[in-house]
């Protein structure tokens, strides 16, 4: 519901202000209270001077300062009045982020700096261009794959993690055969982790409360329709902002819904943050409706 009145009430870019009033205010409390007040930094041997800010954990940190980071660099690159705030914030966030020493945070930061020029440059060729360049960025993706895979060792022991990204891997590998179990309706909306199908997991990773992939645990909760449900409008959001970029696309700010499908992504992939109430699902569901409804409006999508 309150997805429904900002995506009627707010315009995308009137959101991006609203969204950065929000997190600007977070970012500077996180700021003066891990560096000044006691308890707002970790303190456990596994997470010593990991920053935490006032979000408890700096996993939590980290996500909510790609959000900052992302919006105020898009507003500083868009607008003109207060640009220096903008980019202050946006500064803010990323120093935040290097803090938290959260790797999948970096991560995200960089994805969506490195994917800005590749916006622009699309934005201004003509289809034929359009088509090779979307075909050249998949195979840039398959052989950058490949190469990841093949040296993955290597690069995940330089971040200090390792290949089962902390346990994660083992865990999916447990988890895909209780998907297969119920494979067309899944457990339940948040069901499975409750249940005595879950109970040898539990045992076996006790901080697994969830499966710490977002799409794994759509498949354990509603199984495949319901994934394929999230899948339609999913691929639906990627086509408006896609036609949004290539379309529309006058300022930065109008890339930003596809920022927030490669961030909403990115997170899922090493958290469960798909269909829960919190941030991520809110502006995943206020961006799909304001497009849907730009969509609706603009006379260049009939």
């Amino acid at each position: 519901m309150i997805a429904i009145y900002l995506a009627m009430r707010y315009s995308l870019r009137e959101q991006m202000r609203l969204i950065a009033w929000a997190l600007g205010a977070a970012a500077l409390l996180s700021m003066i209270f891990s560096a000044f007040i006691p308890g707002y930094i970790h303190k456990s041997p596994e997470l010593l001077d990991m920053w935490s800010g006032i979000y408890g954990h700096k996993n939590e940190l980290g996500y909510m300062m790609n959000w900052s980071a992302g919006v105020f660099l898009h507003l500083a690159l868009s607008s003109y009045r207060y640009r220096w705030l903008m980019w202050v914030l946006c500064g803010l966030s990323i120093c935040l982020i290097i803090l938290t020493r959260s790797t999948t945070s970096l991560a995200i930061l960089l994805t969506m700096i490195l994917l800005l020029p590749f916006y622009q440059s699309f934005r201004k060729t003509n289809y034929k261009l359009q088509v090779i360049m979307i075909t050249s960025a998949l195979m840039f993706l398959i052989i950058f794959s490949m190469l990841l895979i093949n040296n993955a060792e290597t690069i995940v022991g330089t971040s200090g993690k390792d290949l089962t990204l902390n346990g994660r891997s083992d865990l999916w590998e447990l988890v895909m055969p209780k998907v297969l179990e119920r494979p067309w309706l899944g457990y339940g909306y948040s069901a499975f982790w409750t249940s005595n199908a879950a109970s040898k997991l539990r045992a076996t990773y006790d901080w697994a409360s969830n499966a710490h992939n977002g799409f794994l645990e759509l498949l354990l909760e509603l199984g495949f329709l319901g994934f394929l449900t999230f899948a339609v409008g999913f691929i639906r959001f990627f086509v408006m902002a896609l036609t949004r970029i290539v379309s529309v696309a006058k300022k930065p700010e109008d890339y930003w819904p596809m920022q927030i499908l490669v961030l909403i992504v990115i997170v899922n992939f090493s958290e469960a943050r798909l269909l829960t109430p919190g941030w991520n699902w809110l502006m995943y569901v206020t961006t799909s409706l304001s497009l849907t409804l730009s969509y609706q409006r603009t006379p260049i999508f009939k």
